[in-house]
């Protein structure tokens, strides 16, 4: 076995693998190739790969949030494929991990680890790591979803006043649409619990990695309006080369909560992936988000197995 550092070109080995241990969470070679490419060496990322007779068969790295930044606090990222589970693989590739994090006096390490997952749960509890924050899987099927109930709904908000469009739409008509887009986004993210606090993140890098990712569509960007203040909205991006959608965020300003505003997004994007042939709609929220699960149960979104947090402190 060789445990070396990770190049551009492994990228078209190592996202099947992922993409075999993550089917419901796919990614593809643009977007890992383009995260790669856009990252501030600010936001420190250190990647290695395993190969087991000259192929490559695991992957490990360790990088700092953009999110919720901190010089000290980092994220890890473990896969190995399951053809060479058993065999050590993890384990060397996660002491090479932390043994690359020692120069950079790290106060704690985070993995995300699916509920189900009874090995990897195992293998991080085994070396120190604990829940701290859990979030619920839910997805749609949108062929199933009947919004008839809420046919109603977005004309009595029309009716006070606001309105609904997408980003898409919104930028052909007002040159500063992504910058108030990005002021809104600023507020509410503020307010969706996380792991660690919120750092601010700037505009630029709105632009370039979320603005400017290669599967952005300003038609996924459902955006609520108070005549030309922008209130809410819903994003949305697809999962690789699937027929199925993240829903990303969804938030709404503190100042029009309680009107049904969020709920009225949502079933603007159920009926995006309806008129184009979407099979599916997965989110996630925090445990403690009673809110958002709530719309979520409300419109037929089922939940399934968690994503948990586990943090290791040094």
């Amino acid at each position: 076995m060789n445990i070396r550092p990770f190049t551009e070109e492994d990228v078209e080995i190592a996202v099947p693998i992922w993409n075999l241990l993550n089917p419901d969470w796919p990614t593809s070679v643009p977007e890992v190739l383009d995260d790669y490419r856009k990252r501030d060496p600010k936001y420190l990322l250190q990647s290695y790969v395993a190969e087991l007779d000259g192929q490559l068969v695991g992957v490990g790295e360790s990088d700092l949030s953009v999110a919720s930044y901190h010089p000290q606090k980092f994220h890890l990222t473990l896969y190995v494929h399951p053809d060479f589970h058993g065999q050590g693989i993890g384990k060397a590739l996660y002491e090479k991990v932390l043994e690359s994090l020692k120069p950079h006096n790290p106060i704690s390490a985070r993995v995300q680890v699916r509920e189900s997952s009874e090995r990897a749960l195992r293998f991080f509890g085994e070396r120190g790591f604990v829940e701290t924050k859990r979030d619920w899987v839910s997805v749609l099927d949108v062929a199933s979803c009947d919004l008839t109930p809420y046919e109603g709904l977005e004309s009595t908000l029309t009716s006070e006043d606001l309105t609904f469009t997408t980003l898409g739409e919104l930028q052909t008509k007002d040159l500063e649409a992504f910058r108030k887009f990005h002021t809104l986004f600023s507020e509410v993210r503020l307010d969706v619990p996380r792991a660690e606090p919120a750092t601010p993140i700037s505009y630029e890098f709105f632009l370039d990695n979320i603005i400017n990712a290669p599967d952005f569509d300003g038609r996924m960007f459902l955006v609520a309006l108070d005549g030309e203040d922008y209130i809410g909205f819903t994003g949305m991006y697809p999962f690789g080369d699937t027929k199925a959608l993240d829903q990303w965020l969804t938030g709404v300003k503190r100042d029009y909560r309680k009107r049904n505003i969020a709920l009225a997004l949502k079933i603007q994007a159920i009926r995006f992936a309806k008129e184009n042939s979407y099979i599916s709609i997965r989110t996630d929220n925090d445990s403690t988000n009673v809110g958002m699960l709530a719309i979520n149960d409300k419109l037929g979104f089922k939940r399934g197995a968690a994503n948990l947090s586990l943090l290791k402190e040094f």
